[in-house]
Order: structure tokens, then C-alpha cells, then sequence
């Protein structure tokens, strides 16, 4: 399953207000963990939207939070918004 495939057929877990509107789709677990999201959700329409699967990244200092990139912007998991709950 590719990432396209595992954004559309997943419900939003978590977004964040960046990147035009960032869903966070899910979180894969193992030896390094992944997020996938899509960006560009809220405004310009489904062309405008991108799928990324991106590599979460935990500090070494233990004072800054887990973060993943997107197009180069740090996105730290702490300001991510969960929903559903």
C-alpha cells in the first residue's frame, strides 16, 4: 500500500494549522517510526493536496519534543491537534 492509498482510505487522527492545513492520517510503528499526512487540505481543492510519509525524529536532549519534516518545516508532534476523541 503506498502512501496515497493508506491517506485516503484512513480518517484524520490529528492536524495542524501549517501547510495549508496538514491531516495527520496515521502513525506507523517499528525500528524508526513514520507519520503519514497530507498537506494542503484546506484550501485549493484536492489538486493542491500532496501525501507524504515522513520519518519522526526524537531529540537526544530530552527537552524538545518528537518532530517530522514536511517540504523542510519542522513539525513538532506536541502542536499537532488530535481529533476524534
Amino acid at each position: 500500500m503506498n502512501k496515497r492509498e493508506y491517506c485516503e482510505s484512513r480518517e484524520s487522527v490529528a492536524y495542524y494549522s501549517g501547510l495549508n492545513g496538514l491531516e495527520i492520517k496515521g502513525i506507523e510503528y517499528g525500528i524508526n517510526d513514520f507519520v503519514y499526512c497530507v498537506s494542503g487540505c484546506w484550501y485549493g481543492g484536492k489538486a493542491a493536496r500532496r501525501f507524504h510519509r515522513c520519518k519522526i525524529y526524537y531529540p537526544a536532549n530530552g527537552k524538545d519534543s518528537a518532530f517530522f519534516r514536511v517540504h523542510g518545516y519542522k513539525i513538532p508532534l506536541d502542536e499537532c491537534i488530535r481529533t476524534g476523541v
